[in-house]
This record gives C-alpha cells, structure tokens and sequence, in this order.
C-alpha cells in the first residue's frame, strides 16, 4: 500500500538520491536542507521510500520545486505527478485569501515535459525553466 509521509529522514533522502545516482551528499547536509525546505513529503510502499519531493523558497512569492525523485522501479506509474500535485496543493492550503506564489522548477535533462504535464509553463523567451503561479482567490 502507498502512502504519503510528509516528512522524511535524511537518510531517506540520501537513499533516494543514490536510488538515480545522483551525487552523495553527506547526511547532516541533507538534514539541514530537508529542516530548510517549504515542503518535503515521500511516497513509502509499506516502509520503503518510493519517491520524494521538496518545495523551497520564501514562504510567500516564490518557491522552488526541487528534488522531485522517483526509484527507478516506480517510474512512469504516476508517482512523480502525485508528488508535484501534492505539493502544489499544500503550498495553495497555506496561502492567506488573495495571495499567490511562483513556482518554478529547473528541469534536469529530458524533464521539462513532466513538469509541463503537471502543469508548469515554459516560456523560452521570459526564462529556461518552467514556472507556475499559484492563487489562493
């Protein structure tokens, strides 16, 4: 069974990046920047973290959509996208009424088509990553 954590360890994270081969970085590291982030969730199949994310930034105009991963024996089975949807409506949940944020990402190669199925625009002409504004009306 699948379900969400929205809160993970360092260690988790340090698992998850290995997971894609992204570079190690120490676990104190992570720590900080999981204790920095907006939002950080995971996807755990019984106990075992399957796919995480983090949004970062101000807490009011802008956010960052980061380290959205996903074990490679879970990819393109949606996980991915309920990470992003997840965290997109949480960060709405806490705006106050009239308020909105930016959300941008900067894809890693071959993702910019993710990020835009989940939503993001891409607008070569106004910057290289995607972005998407978020209301609370």
């Amino acid at each position: 069974m699948i379900r969400v954590k929205y809160e993970i360890t360092a260690e988790d994270f340090f698992k998850m990046r290995r997971s894609v081969g992204w570079r190690d970085i120490g676990i104190n590291q992570l720590k900080k920047a999981l204790d920095n982030s907006m939002i950080t969730l995971g996807l755990y199949d019984d106990h075992k973290i399957i796919a995480m994310g983090r949004l970062v930034g101000d807490f009011s105009c802008k956010g960052m959509l980061t380290d959205i991963i996903v074990d490679p024996k879970y990819q393109r089975k949606g996980y991915g996208k309920q990470i992003v949807s997840e965290i997109l409506a949480l960060c709405k949940s806490r705006l106050d009424q009239g308020d909105k944020i930016c959300i941008e990402a900067n894809p890693t190669a071959g993702n910019r088509l993710f990020y835009i199925h989940c939503g993001f625009e891409y607008d070569p002409k106004k910057q290289e990553g995607v972005f998407l504004w978020i209301e609370n009306v």
